[in-house]
């Protein structure tokens, strides 16, 4: 039987992993449709993905994790104090339920 994930375990894997920061924000990023990824923002109100407000710093967090392959102390902090308001989407991708 597979592991069902809360959003509180989420919350608590961020809190504590740093790969978990990195691999959240390329995950969420996957979410984002082509158009959103070329702009840095969020042009479809779909639940899935980064909010309005998150989109361009996000965004951006990601292609530098595609090229670089790690993110900066900073930036995983950053990502980190963002992606906590993400760990309802971020079960539901865990969980394949989206």
């Amino acid at each position: 039987m597979a592991k069902t994930w809360t959003k509180e375990e989420i919350k608590e894997l961020l809190e504590k992993n740093d790969e978990m920061v990195k691999r959240s924000v390329l995950k969420l990023y996957e979410k984002q449709t082509d158009y959103e990824k070329a702009v840095q923002s969020t042009q479809e109100y779909n639940g899935v993905g980064f909010n309005g407000a998150d989109a361009t710093i996000l965004s951006s967090f990601a292609e530098f994790i595609k090229k670089a392959g790690f993110l900066t102390p900073k930036q995983i902090g950053i990502a980190r104090r963002k992606l906590m308001k993400y760990s309802n989407q971020l079960a539901k991708i865990a969980n394949g339920l989206i």
